[in-house]
């Protein structure tokens, strides 16, 4: 398809301006106009064109686009607001309407009207994503407005006003191009700048006497038109869908909204007038200019590059350090898994997922705790299972199962609190025997201590139950104890990726996946669409094998352009079995690992549940050689700075108590914040048990 020059495409356009400006506007003003607007894209497309190529040339949706002029045209819904004077003029030829003469009335009745407009438009691109749009353009608009005056008895005149107005549109604004990945959505925003070409009005005022009609009178003043008529000023506000017809030639429908920040006249009388627009276009664009030679790029430099920068750990005092190896040994584990009291539904449903809940016949009379895996979102996966399985012990305990919702969304769903924590039970009298008497049931609307109800990932933790009881070792961590346990350090690493192209635009990856194994055998696969600036990797106990073989690691990356990359890389392991240990001489220890998430939202506070927990399970466990680590975390709710605070606030809080009671011990404390995600953040569990400090205690054997 051959490109039109741009001539030929304001040859189009005059013909086509020609064609529907109404007759009372003569064809000089129109080709004057046209004229007008050759001048001014021309010189605008050249500029733009040369200064931004550069730019376009650097970026693969830029350079598929370059810069482009092309002619708009709407169907537009005229919606007007206005508060005009019924009697504008100061006699009436018709003594039968002049007597009635009333200066306080105003017609206030808003109108929407339909028009059409069109005009021409140029973009080009100023960076991967930000294109520069300027449009010009004749914009119509029409507005209508009434009043009704009573007369003596049952008379009344019926004021009809009608409006007709051409503006010379000029709307500079910027498109922001592939806010979807991979769908050529854009949203555009700009001001529109209205220049009054004329502006008619018309006003017939109908006399009824009783059920008469007795006739009507134009009372429009002369000569006909608005007096001072004001400047538009309007922000338009839009979202456009990109299709390429051919080679250099793209249609763009688009739905925009021009908010008034302006009134058509500032007369009296005719203020406050304001009409705003609704506007249903298409805009076909063909591009004209494209980077030089001298421009152009070497293609060695456009290939995507992407390789892992640094990979990091936490040091105890909370910095970031660099890792150059993995040490591996067989230690005696101890790791404590709190409980959150709290099963999680999904939204407007009255049962748990198997992803939030595990149940099933399997668990029926010999679940056992301590037999879970060492994962603490494993172990509160099986939650109602740990405390039917201890009710069964506790013949004593009684519970209590308060049903909530997210009091948003699920506001118009009948009895869903009381219908979940019903299920609950019947799962809890079903499965373990538990006797129906012992189990109490609420509900309540919102959760007496809430999570955040405007986030959404606060009000997905809402959606739940919750659990107490007369017995507080119903609700107690798990604490799992096991000989021989393969545990690194350090236990968490964080890897830094580095994607560049010809602009170093990170932003410009729509996929990618990180592959961590060790001799073969896969330990994590985490992928994603936006590249985050870290991906961390909690090694659990176990992860790691009995062997010196190093972690490898891939990243595999994919541009927008369809460009692919790949990292490859290692971390040396250096493993210690309890065999060299003793051949070797070298030191053994046991570890010990606490987590406290009875913290509520947003709080540093110590419950009774976290002291009660710290005196009787974390300070049996401290000798005077050990070496303690407390460290906070929290979830990604919230900003990063308050979050780093907050997760200090609760370590210190933690330290300050086991200083007291356990002294000769030695401490290191530190905050993280959501630096590290030590729990998956995206389930509610996950955000829960990231709102802990964590208990590290190393003890020597000898």
């Amino acid at each position: 398809m051959a490109v039109p020059s741009v001539p030929e495409v304001l040859v189009v356009v005059t013909s086509y301006l020609c064609a529907d400006i109404p007759p009372r506007y003569n064809c000089t003003m129109k080709r004057a106009f046209v004229g007008g607007l050759l001048a001014l894209l021309v010189p605008v497309t050249s500029i733009l064109g040369q200064d931004t190529l550069a730019a376009s040339a650097r970026a693969s949706s830029d350079v598929r686009f370059g810069t482009r002029v092309g002619v708009y045209g709407a169907l537009a819904l005229n919606m007007s607001s206005s508060s005009i004077a019924a009697w504008r003029i100061q006699t009436v030829p018709n003594p039968l309407f002049e007597r009635w003469i009333n200066r306080s009335l105003r017609m206030t009745e808003g109108s929407t009207t339909a028009t059409i407009l069109g005009g021409m438009t140029v973009a080009t691109p100023l960076s991967a994503h930000l294109h520069f749009t300027g449009r010009v353009g004749l914009n119509w608009l029409t507005a209508s407005t009434s009043a009704t005056q009573p007369l003596l008895g049952d008379s009344v005149l019926t004021h009809g006003f009608e409006a007709s107005s051409l503006y010379l549109e000029m709307t500079p604004g910027l498109e922001y191009h592939d806010l979807i990945p991979e769908v050529p959505v854009y949203v555009l925003g700009g001001l529109e700048l209205g220049i009054p070409l004329s502006l008619s009005q018309e006003q017939l005022t109908d006399l009824n006497i009783g059920a008469a009609y007795v006739g009507n009178q134009d009372i429009t003043p002369a000569p006909g038109n608005v007096p001072s008529s004001s400047v538009r000023l309007a922000l338009a506000l839009g979202v456009g869908y990109t299709m390429e017809l051919g080679k250099d030639v793209w249609l763009q429908p688009e739905v925009s909204y021009r908010l008034p920040l302006s009134n058509v006249s500032s007369d009296n009388d005719y203020n406050p007038w304001s009409i705003g627009q609704l506007r249903f276009g298409v805009s076909l664009s063909f591009t004209v200019a494209r980077s030089s030679p001298s421009l152009e790029l070497p293609t060695e430099d456009r290939r995507l590059g992407v390789n892992i920068a640094r990979v990091t750990t936490m040091s105890g005092d909370g910095q970031m350090v660099d890792v150059s190896s993995i040490n591996v040994e067989d230690y005696t584990y101890t790791e404590m898994f709190p409980l959150v009291p709290f099963v999680f539904y999904p939204q407007g449903a009255a049962a748990p997922t198997a992803a939030l809940q595990q149940t099933g016949s399997s668990v029926e009379g010999s679940f056992e705790p301590t037999s879970l895996p060492l994962d603490a979102i494993e172990v509160n996966r099986n939650l109602l299972n740990i405390i039917g399985s201890r009710m069964v012990d506790l013949q004593h305990a009684t519970l209590t199962i308060t049903g909530t919702t997210d009091a948003t969304t699920e506001v118009r769903i009948p009895e869903l609190g009381n219908r979940r924590a019903l299920w609950a039970k019947d799962y809890l009298v079903t499965t373990f025997g538990i006797t129906p008497s012992r189990i109490a049931v609420r509900a309540i609307a919102r959760p007496t201590k809430p999570s955040s109800e405007s986030d959404p990932e606060g009000a997905e933790e809402n959606r739940r139950i919750e659990l107490s009881s007369n017995v507080p070792d119903l609700l107690a961590p798990v604490v799992i104890t096991a000989d021989q346990q393969r545990i690194a350090t350090p236990g968490m690493l964080q890897f830094h990726p580095d994607v560049a192209n010809a602009d170093r635009q990170t932003d410009s990856v729509v996929s990618w996946t990180l592959s961590i194994s060790q001799a073969g055998r896969p330990l994590r696969d985490v992928s994603g669409t936006t590249l985050p600036s870290k991906i961390d990797w909690i090694i659990k106990p176990n992860d790691l094998g009995t062997t010196q073989v190093p972690v490898d690691y891939e990243l595999s990356v994919r541009s927008q352009s369809g460009q692919e990359a790949v990292a490859l890389g290692s971390v040396p392991v250096d493993y210690a079995s309890s065999v060299r240990k003793r051949t070797e001489n070298l030191p053994d220890k046991t570890i010990d690992k606490y987590s406290l998430i009875l913290f509520d939202f947003n709080t540093a506070s110590l419950s009774e549940d976290n002291l009660r927990v710290l005196e009787r399970m974390v300070l049996p466990s401290i000798a005077a050689n050990s070496k303690v680590q407390v460290i906070g975390y929290t979830d990604r709710i919230g900003s990063d700075v308050h979050n780093r605070t907050l997760s200090r606030e609760r370590a210190e809080a933690v330290s300050a108590f086991l200083r007291q009671k356990a002294p000769s011990a030695s401490y290191t404390t530190s905050g993280v914040g959501e630096d590290t995600e030590i729990h998956p953040n995206s389930s509610p569990v996950g955000r829960q048990l990231s709102r802990t400090v964590q208990v590290l205690v190393e003890t020597p054997r000898r």
